[in-house]
């Protein structure tokens, strides 16, 4: 009987064991998500900065465009990065703005291209 208990006790405490450390791997898995999260914003944040670059490029060398769409442009392109230094408006949301204030003086200058 005594072999039989002295296996009891070691397959307790090996159990145990396994347990503490599955429990230390699963809060070793949630940090990383927490650093994922971070380079994910890193990552918008540094698209932002260059959509923006590429907005004052555009519009630095639009000679055909019409300056009331330049104007317009400008504008928003304030008002969408103070909202966005003031809180307003999430990063998110930032770079979808920006995607779209792009493609419209993408689609301005190709128009006054055309013409």
């Amino acid at each position: 009987m005594e072999p039989i208990m002295i296996l009891v006790i070691a397959a307790i405490i090996a159990a145990i064991i396994l347990v503490e450390f599955n429990k230390r791997q699963n809060t070793k898995a949630g940090d990383s998500s927490h650093i994922t999260a971070d380079v994910q914003q890193l990552y918008l944040l540094k698209a932002a900065e260059h959509k923006i670059e590429v907005i004052e490029d555009l519009q630095k060398n639009a000679t055909n465009t019409n300056n009331a769409i330049v104007t317009s442009i400008e504008q928003e392109l304030t008002r969408l990065t103070g909202a966005f230094e003031k809180g307003d408006i999430k990063l998110k949301e930032f770079n979808l703005k920006l995607d779209s204030l792009l493609s419209n003086l993408d689609v301005n200058n190709s128009l006054a291209q055309a013409s």
